[in-house]
């Protein structure tokens, strides 16, 4: 049986990148999961909502943005931010004092297909914005994981698209 922090993982490294999560489970001679599986779901659900539940997305405690952009920082997926640019676009996140992060998830709105080729997480040193992270594809969900940082500000770079970008969800967590 799996660990919580190995379903985490396995987690982060299907879900988190757009594919799908695959457990393996089945049922006991009584037709029932067995209890030891039922029990190590609940556990591994509590991990999740404790790693990117809405009460652990600092951006949505903490960000100050425009209310365009707050659109993508609020927690429902039915709001968004769009780019204004066809191409590119930033989003911004000023946390009003430093707050320690170490993973961002985003959500592209795919109503109208998948657009984001190239983006950029970034957090301002105080002097300059330094990468975090930085991919081709967003998707339905992504997870981005870095190295704990403590920034003021975050931004998320849209630096390709096939067409204008629009972000359901950017949250950004400090992994318990």
């Amino acid at each position: 049986m799996k660990t919580v922090d190995e379903l985490l993982q396995n987690y982060e490294d299907s879900v988190g990148r757009g594919g799908q999560l695959v457990l393996g489970l089945a049922p006991d001679r009584r037709g029932l999961l067995p209890d030891a599986d039922v029990k190590r779901l609940a556990e591994f659900g509590q991990a999740l909502q404790a790693r990117y539940g809405d009460a652990a997305n600092v951006a949505a405690r903490h960000g100050k943005t425009d209310a365009r952009s707050q659109a993508a920082l609020d927690n429902d997926p039915d709001t968004f931010w769009t780019a204004t640019d066809v191409n590119q676009g930033v989003l911004e996140v000023d946390f009003g004092k430093a707050v320690t992060i170490d993973r961002a998830l985003t959500m592209e709105r795919l109503e109208d297909g998948q657009h984001v080729r190239g983006y950029v997480i970034q957090a301002w040193d105080g002097h300059r914005w330094t990468t975090l992270a930085k991919a081709q594809a967003v998707g339905h969900m992504k997870i981005d994981r870095f190295a704990p940082v403590s920034t003021r500000r975050v931004r998320l770079r849209i630096v390709n698209s096939a067409g204008t970008a629009s972000i359901r969800e950017f949250k950004l967590f400090a992994a318990p």
